[in-house]
């Protein structure tokens, strides 16, 4: 027998609409178990549930999100001056304002729909809101004490670059595509290094500042043939502080390429995901300063501080547009100059394709319509 215990369900059918978050034909709606009608549209679940995990269900009182704070201040007695963990600035009406902690704060989700901060992955709650008692004066609070960050020294880049240098298989693929003076002069732009820790012929790729500080050295695997990293069977990522065994280094990480951009101060800022990307583009693009977040998640303000008065293009994967979109708006607020391209979204290429696939793809089609001419010429 079916069970009805609950007013709200999601509906057993095989019949599946457009999730409001990755905008798959995958998401299942809510309904009302003694009505049979469905809920509002955006109450739902996406089945895409370790590439979207969008899930709203029906309210059961005032649904809130929780949001790292730096600090609250109180403006009026109906106001507060929020500043979001990555510096973004807002102004929250009070009653929006459901609890607050120490460092975070649970605002609802009718403010938060209509700011642009990315709240989709947060905790969630409902709060019966009779029972939400507000404070008319927030007790101010100090930043948390952040431990110092780490560096790795510049005589191990040195030992790993000049002094015993490692044959890594990412330099060994890119001279397949590219010319030896092309890879070298990319391999030194970046001071790539090969390295066998963890695992044989992996490549280093280190995050160094514009004073020339190195926060980090990200070790990746690629396979030789293909370009790709390797994936299984598991995502073969580390870090050297591990591989020396450093345990009490603070990692702080930096834009990949970050040492660069005093190069030539006229010079547009590229910015991608993908640290080989960046090093492709610096080959077929080499007008702009190719820097890489690393991840999708680190296209924040900490690690955009430095291109404050730079002038600033970002190539998003495919699927990630929008969000960066929204932090570049935010960031623009504070006085940043950083175009987002939707280059890449508008393909009709799968999500996580980038712009250095793209650039190998328009390659491709460009040999191929060579070599028809060529037939068709005979």
């Amino acid at each position: 027998m079916e069970n009805t215990n609950f007013k709200y369900k999601l509906d057993n059918s095989s019949k599946k609409y457009v999730c409001p978050k990755c905008n798959k034909k995958t998401f299942v709606y809510y309904l009302d178990s003694e009505t049979g009608n469905y809920l509002n549209a955006d109450y739902g679940r996406c089945d895409r549930e370790q590439n979207c995990n969008y899930h709203k269900a029906p309210p059961k009182g005032k649904l809130a999100y929780i949001i790292d704070i730096l600090a609250l201040e109180a403006i009026s007695d109906k106001a507060y001056k929020l500043t979001e963990k990555n510096g973004f600035i807002l102004i929250v009406p009070k009653s929006q304002i459901l609890e607050q902690t120490d460092f975070s704060c649970w605002i609802t989700d009718w403010f938060l729909q209509s700011s642009a901060i990315d709240y989709l992955g947060s905790e969630s709650k409902y709060f019966n809101t009779d029972e939400v008692n507000f404070i008319n004066e927030l007790q101010p609070f100090t930043d948390a004490e952040q431990p110092e960050a780490s560096y790795h020294t510049l005589e191990l880049l040195d030992k790993l670059y000049a002094e015993n240098p490692t044959e890594d298989n990412l330099t060994k693929y890119l001279l397949t595509i590219f010319s030896t003076k092309e890879v070298e002069d990319a391999m030194q732009n970046y001071l790539i290094t090969g390295t066998d820790y963890f695992w044989k012929n992996s490549t280093v790729f280190w995050q160094i500042d514009n004073y020339e500080k190195i926060h980090s050295g990200k070790i990746m695997k690629y396979d030789s043939d293909t370009g790709r990293r390797l994936k299984q069977p598991f995502s073969h990522i580390n870090w050297m502080h591990k591989a020396l065994n450093e345990t009490e280094f603070n990692l702080c990480q930096c834009l990949f390429g970050l040492h660069r951009i005093d190069e030539d101060t006229q010079k547009t800022i590229g910015i991608c995901e993908s640290e080989k990307t960046a090093i492709i583009l610096s080959i077929f693009l080499p007008d702009f300063i190719w820097l890489a977040t690393g991840s999708k998640s680190n296209f924040k303000f900490d690690l955009l501080k430095p291109l404050k008065n730079r002038n600033v293009i970002a190539y998003p994967d495919k699927g990630e547009y929008f969000n960066w979109l929204s932090k570049s708006q935010e960031l623009k607020t504070l006085g940043y100059n950083i175009a987002i391209s939707d280059l890449i979204e508008k393909t009709d290429f799968e999500n996580g394709f980038d712009l250095a696939d793209y650039y190998f793809k328009m390659h491709e089609m460009h040999e191929m319509k060579l070599k028809q001419n060529i037939l068709f010429s005979h």
